[in-house]
């Protein structure tokens, strides 16, 4: 097995928060969209939350913090979590694998794909 270019899921999150504030295109796309996305390894004891607000994920925190109206929760993994946010896993494969389950509603699923897309050109 490949080694993860992160030990933790934190430290992956922290680097994918400096590639999503640093994106343009994907500024275009959380106009008028502040989410929390809660991020939970279902293998260990791993669990993050990034904030987005006003275009920017403005932080990452350690633990679940839905404090938004409308909170993404997202579940693998932590390998399969570390993957997708390192841009190493297709989110998209991962769901049809039944590596990655998403809950939120239809239209954030949606956004959550074209900022996929946007970051990691797929």
């Amino acid at each position: 097995m490949n080694s993860l270019p992160f030990q933790s899921l934190y430290d992956c999150l922290a680097e994918f928060q400096q590639r999503f504030n640093a994106h343009t295109r994907v500024k275009k796309l959380v106009v008028n969209w502040d989410r929390s996305i809660v991020v939970e390894a279902t293998d260990s004891a791993s669990v993050a939350t990034m904030m987005i607000k006003e275009l920017h994920v403005t932080e990452v925190l350690s633990g679940a913090h839905p404090d938004t109206s409308n909170p993404i929760h997202l579940q693998a993994g932590e390998s399969a979590l570390i993957r997708i946010f390192s841009g190493d896993y297709n989110p998209a494969h991962a769901l049809i694998e039944g590596d990655l389950a998403v809950f939120s509603s239809e239209k954030d699923k949606v956004k959550l794909e074209a900022i996929t897309m946007v970051i990691w050109g797929l």
